[in-house]
C-alpha cells in the first residue's frame, strides 16, 4: 500500500481552491480515453459517494459514519503502457518511483483514507499515479448549485432551488460555518471548475456535429440538384396530332373526299362521306420541341412578332420560321390579318388580367397549330416593356444598322431616330430597330428580314459573352417580364443544351408568299404560297415521324385562303426557294434590305 489508512476528520483537507491544486501538482493526469472501462466506472462511484457522504452530513446521522476515502483525489493505478511518456529531453521529470513517493507524501500529508479492500489502490513499481480527465464528470450534468442536492441517479438536482432556480437559495440554519461546509464548499468549487471544462467540451462538439450536418445536407441538396439537372427531360405530347389527319378518299359515287382521322377545332370543317375513316398513325419524335413566340404590342393588342422556333436536341439544331403580320387569315367578317387575331381572342376571352391575355395567347397557339400542322409544345409571349428589360438584362446588343431609321409616331408614343452603321443597341434603341418598318420597299418582308439580323446579333452576343452569373440574372428578369408555361426547370434545361448550338445549325425562314389586293377596297394582304410552306413544315418543324401529305395540308390550311381568286391564286402558287438562310449567311454577308 502507498499510504497508510487513518481515520482523522476531512477538516484537515485544504481550506481553498488553490491550496488543493497546489496539492494536485505533482500528481500526473491522463485522458479519460487513456483509461479501461474498469477504471472510469470506480472513479465514477467515488463521485456518488462524495455526494452521499455531503447528503449525509446535512442530514446529521446518528452514528458518526466511516470517512470515505476522497474520490477527488483518490489515485488510480494504470499499468506502465498507459502512462503518459515523459519528455526524454526534460532532466526535470520525476522517475515512476519518485511520483509514487510524492503521491504517497501528498495523501499523508491531506491525511486521506484508502480502502484497504480496494484492487485499485495496490500498487507495484510499475504503477502511476493519475488524475481523472474533466470528462469524467459528463454524468453530474451543470455545476453544483448552493442549497441543492444532486441526485446520481436521477441526473439532475432536487429541492426547492431546483423547482424555482430563479429563486434565492435558502440560508444556512447554523450562525458560523462548519469545517465540514467549508469542506463541501472546496470539493464544490472543484466539481464546478470541471464541470465548466465539459460543458465548453460539450458546445464545441455540438457545434462540429452540426457544422458537419449542414455540411452534408448541402452536399447532398447539391448533388441532387446536379443528378436532377442531368437526367431531367421536359415532357412531350404524344397524343394524336391536334389537326385532322386521313387521306382522300372515293366515295360510292366516285367523288374525292378527305376522311379525317384526328380531332378538328371546327367539325363543320370535316368532309362527310360514306368511305371509312382512315387513320393515320402519326408517331411523335423524342427530343424535337416547338415554340410559339409572340411579340405584342400592349397597347393595340396586337402581335407584332410571330415566331416558330423549331429545337432539335439529338442533332443540335434551331429553326426559326417567321409568319408576316399581315398574313391573310380568313376567320372573321372584320379583321383578315394574323396580328388582329390576338386582339379578338383577347377581346372574346371572359377571363380578366393575367389569365385573359394567357386566354389571347393559347387561342393564337391553337389557331396556328391546327392550321399550318405544327404541333406547339410551349409558348412564350412578351410585350415591348418586357423587350426593353431583357435586351438590357443581357448587356445590349452590338449590330450594323443598315440605314438610317427616322420614324414617329406620337399615337402609339413611338420614336425611333437610329443612324446606319456600326453601333451598341441597348434596350430602348433595340426596341426601335425592330418596331422600324415605315423605310422596307419590300413592306413586313423588309421588316422581317431586319428582325432576323437582330436575332442573329443576338445570338452572338449571348453565346460569346453570357456566363452562369449573368444566366441567373437574366432567367429572373425574363420570367418577370414573360408569360410563358415554361417551368423554371424547362428554362434551365433548353437554355443549357443550347449554348452548344452552332451558327450554323440555325436557319431563318421567312413564311413564303405574294401579296394580294382586294380590288373592290384596295386593301393589301400577303397570302402564303400552300405547297412551300407544307415543305417547310415537313423539313424544320414536323415533329412526327411522318411527312404531312397535300391532301392533309390543304384541308387544314384553308383559314388563310378563300374563294376569291385574288387570294386563292396566290395561295395555290409554288415558287422553286423557300428563302431558307442559315445565321452565318446572314452574319457573313449583311443582307441588303430593300429601303426608300
Amino acid at each position: 500500500m502507498i499510504m497508510e489508512n487513518n481515520k482523522q476528520q476531512n477538516s484537515q483537507l485544504p481550506q481553498n481552491r488553490e491550496q488543493l491544486l497546489q496539492a494536485l501538482q505533482p500528481l500526473t493526469t491522463v485522458p479519460l480515453d487513456q483509461l479501461s472501462d474498469e477504471q472510469i466506472s470506480q472513479l465514477l462511484a467515488r463521485l456518488n459517494a462524495l455526494k452521499e457522504q455531503k447528503r449525509a452530513a446535512k442530514e446529521g446521522p446518528s452514528e458518526p459514519a466511516a470517512q470515505p476515502q476522497n474520490p477527488i483525489l483518490t489515485p488510480v493505478r494504470v499499468p506502465a503502457s498507459q502512462a503518459p511518456v515523459p519528455d526524454a529531453q526534460s532532466t526535470d521529470e520525476p522517475s515512476h518511483a519518485s511520483v509514487l513517493r510524492k503521491a504517497d507524501e501528498a495523501e499523508a500529508a491531506l491525511n486521506m483514507d484508502i480502502d484497504d479492500n480496494a484492487d485499485v489502490t495496490a500498487h507495484d513499481d510499475s504503477d502511476t499515479v493519475i488524475f481523472p480527465d474533466p470528462s469524467c464528470f459528463d454524468h453530474l450534468g451543470d455545476a453544483p448549485k448552493n442549497g441543492v442536492d444532486y441526485d446520481p441517479s436521477l441526473s439532475t438536482y432536487v429541492g426547492d432551488a431546483a423547482d424555482n432556480p430563479a429563486d434565492e437559495a435558502p440560508a444556512p440554519t447554523v450562525a458560523e460555518p462548519s469545517a465540514d461546509t467549508e469542506d463541501d464548499n472546496t470539493d464544490e468549487a472543484t466539481v464546478a471548475m470541471y464541470r465548466d471544462l465539459v460543458r465548453k467540451h460539450r458546445r464545441q462538439r455540438n457545434l462540429l456535429i452540426t457544422l458537419i450536418v449542414i455540411c452534408s445536407v448541402f452536399v447532398l441538396l447539391f448533388a441532387g440538384i446536379g443528378a436532377y439537372l442531368t437526367l431531367y427531360k421536359p415532357t412531350i405530347d404524344d397524343a394524336p396530332p391536334p389537326f385532322w389527319s386521313g387521306e382522300v378518299q372515293t366515295d360510292s359515287n366516285g367523288v374525292e373526299i378527305f376522311v379525317p382521322s384526328g380531332n378538328g377545332a371546327d367539325g363543320n370543317d370535316v368532309v362527310q362521306g360514306a368511305a371509312p375513316v382512315i387513320t393515320d398513325h402519326y408517331t411523335r419524335r423524342k427530343d424535337v420541341y416547338n415554340f410559339l413566340v409572340l411579340g405584342v404590342d400592349r397597347a393595340a393588342n396586337l402581335s407584332d412578332v410571330i415566331m416558330v422556333i423549331s429545337y432539335d436536341i439529338s442533332k443540335q439544331t434551331i429553326d426559326v420560321l417567321s409568319l408576316p403580320r399581315d398574313t391573310y387569315i380568313n376567320v372573321g367578317s372584320t379583321y383578315h390579318k394574323l396580328n388582329a387575331y390576338f386582339a379578338a381572342s383577347y377581346n372574346r376571352s371572359a377571363s380578366r388580367g393575367t389569365e385573359r391575355y394567357r386566354d389571347a395567347i393559347q387561342s393564337m397557339a391553337s389557331f396556328i397549330e391546327n392550321s399550318l400542322c405544327i404541333r406547339l409544345d410551349r409558348y412564350i409571349c412578351m410585350d415591348t416593356a418586357g423587350f426593353r428589360e431583357i435586351i438590357d438584362a443581357i448587356g445590349g446588343v452590338d449590330m450594323d444598322v443598315p440605314f438610317d431609321m427616322h420614324y414617329e409616331d406620337p399615337d402609339q408614343q413611338l420614336y425611333i431616330h437610329l443612324d446606319a452603321g456600326f453601333q451598341h443597341l441597348d434596350g430602348a434603341k433595340a426596341e426601335q430597330f425592330v418596331r422600324f418598318r415605315s423605310g422596307y420597299l419590300e413592306g413586313d418582308i423588309g421588316r422581317i428580314s431586319a428582325q432576323r439580323l437582330f436575332l442573329t446579333a443576338l445570338a452572338n452576343q449571348v453565346k460569346s459573352s453570357l456566363d452562369l452569373s449573368s444566366a441567373v440574372s437574366i432567367a429572373k428578369t425574363t420570367l418577370a417580364y414573360v408569360t410563358t408555361d415554361l417551368t423554371v426547370a424547362e428554362i434551365g434545361y433548353f437554355a443549357k443544351n443550347a449554348f452548344s448550338v452552332d451558327m450554323d445549325n440555325v436557319t431563318f425562314t421567312t413564311l413564303p408568299g405574294g401579296a394580294a389586293f382586294n380590288p373592290d377596297t384596295g386593301a393589301s394582304y400577303y397570302v402564303m404560297y400552300a405547297e412551300n410552306v407544307r415543305k417547310i413544315v415537313n423539313e424544320h418543324f414536323n415533329v412526327y415521324d411522318r411527312d404531312i401529305s397535300r391532301e392533309v395540308f390543304l384541308a387544314n390550311s384553308k383559314k388563310f385562303t378563300n374563294e376569291a381568286s385574288y387570294i386563292s391564286s396566290v395561295f395555290m402558287t409554288e415558287i422553286k426557294n423557300n428563302g431558307t438562310v442559315s445565321a452565318d449567311e446572314i452574319q457573313a454577308d449583311v443582307p441588303n434590305i430593300p429601303h426608300k
